[in-house]
């Protein structure tokens, strides 16, 4: 198996499961609300510690009671942690608002969307994972230097991220299922990059490359279900792809099937289990 050098987020999400989807002006009901081990990095390498990789996480955490919490969570998941950052800033959690289809809405802090990546361990893997909203100039310049990158699209205009290979999701980038997206994304991934691929939920996954554009299908779900964290798990099975030698095809297959896994809870891809009460206190705020 393969080293994943994974450089993403370790969040607490908040969900709330609701009756019927949100719509303006009307009441609601929403069930028990929980607290669970999220955020992209984290989602990301579960998948790839249950594929059977090392994964060295590259994320921040706080010390506070929630943050404590998650780092023994990571602990006992078998994360190689020599490289997560801690901070004293408490545990602000991500709201994510579940609707009986399984489509969820994320209501992200001010403070933690407004995280900077700036600096990253002089570590070796076999491939890096980047799932960052922004980075300083030059940071990930150097990663791709010395390692094949695969990197999620960011949110923000004028955010580079110089890889081989990116991924995109056309709920948050639609103007990357345009004939020019390949073009469009060499701007953002750099002159090697040589592939992007867009997943568009239950919708074909794209695959664009200089040479052309091609799609997968994606089977459909027996039933709804909560779609939280299926892009991610789509990431890891499409590096989980490429560490197998897999070509592009094979690759994005390997991860429309870990995303399946995902959602229809299989064994070693079910949901992280609610985090102690006593994150309570901390994180409610």
């Amino acid at each position: 198996m393969g080293h994943v050098l994974v450089v993403g987020s370790v969040n607490v999400d908040r969900l709330w499961p609701l009756d019927a989807p949100l719509k303006a002006g009307e009441r609601i009901t929403r069930g028990e609300v929980t607290l669970r081990c999220g955020g992209g990095g984290f989602n990301t390498g579960a998948a790839l510690r249950a594929l059977g990789h090392r994964v060295t996480l590259v994320a921040t955490l706080s010390t506070d009671a929630a943050g404590r919490a998650c780092r023994t969570r990571l602990e006992a998941m078998g994360f190689d942690l020599r490289a997560l950052r801690e901070t004293d800033a408490p545990t602000v959690p991500l709201d994510i608002l579940v609707g009986p289809e399984g489509e969820r809405t994320i209501i992200a802090p001010a403070g933690t969307e407004a995280r900077r990546l700036t600096s990253l361990p002089a570590l070796e893997a076999d491939i890096a994972y980047v799932n960052v909203r922004r980075a300083a100039p030059g940071i990930l310049d150097a990663l791709a230097a010395r390692l094949p990158v695969v990197a999620q699209v960011p949110l923000e205009r004028g955010e580079r991220r110089p890889a081989q290979a990116l991924i995109a999701s056309s709920a948050d980038h639609a103007l990357f299922t345009g004939a020019d997206a390949y073009q469009q994304a060499r701007v953002i991934g750099g002159d090697d990059l040589r592939l992007l691929v867009v997943t568009q939920g239950a919708g074909p996954v794209l695959l664009c490359e200089a040479e052309g554009r091609s799609s997968l299908p994606v089977p459909p779900l027996a039933a709804p279900t909560e779609t939280t964290g299926a892009g991610d798990a789509f990431a890891a099975g499409f590096v989980d792809g490429l560490l197998a030698g897999g070509p592009a095809p094979v690759a994005a297959r390997r991860g429309i099937e870990i995303a399946g896994r995902l959602l229809a809870g299989a064994p070693g891809f079910e949901r992280a289990p609610p985090l102690p009460l006593a994150t309570l206190v901390t994180a409610a705020g």
